[in-house]
């Protein structure tokens, strides 16, 4: 089965309060269960990199959502393509954070200063996928 996979970055107009964030997660997770679609978001400091993956219709209709929510701008595709299988496929919303401690409850947290973040549940990232994520990471550390 071919999978669509886009991988995007964006910033926030303004920074989300936690209360926010958490609503956006537990909206996107029912959204995305109901469309097959998985992934991870990252957020940091105001910016945001995802990877959307599923039917290809449905992750074009999502994405095209987010492309128009008045929240983001300097949105940059860094990847539409197709992939042989998911590379989240446990996650209808992989979740990272600013602030770890507070976000730990979050069902589907990753907390990046973890030696293997986020492997174990990127079963089928491509090399290439993994050091993006990484390097996100890295420019925009997730603690602050």
């Amino acid at each position: 089965m071919v999978i669509q996979q886009i991988i995007y970055i964006s910033r926030y107009h303004h920074t989300p309060t936690e209360d926010q964030l958490t609503e956006l997660l537990r909206r996107a997770r029912a959204h995305n269960h109901e469309l097959r679609i998985t992934g991870i978001l990252l957020y940091a400091s105001g910016r945001v990199l995802q990877v959307l993956e599923g039917p290809e219709q449905a992750v074009r209709e999502v994405f095209a959502a987010i492309s128009h929510d008045q929240r983001h701008h300097q949105i940059m595709t860094l990847a539409d393509i197709k992939v042989a299988s998911r590379q989240f496929p446990d996650w209808s919303m992989g979740f990272s954070v600013a602030e770890p401690a507070e976000f730990e409850r979050i069902t589907g947290y990753v907390n990046p200063e973890k030696p293997l973040f986020p492997l174990p549940r990127a079963h089928n990232a491509s090399p290439a996928l993994m050091q993006l994520l990484l390097n996100f990471v890295a420019l925009h550390p997730v603690l602050a």
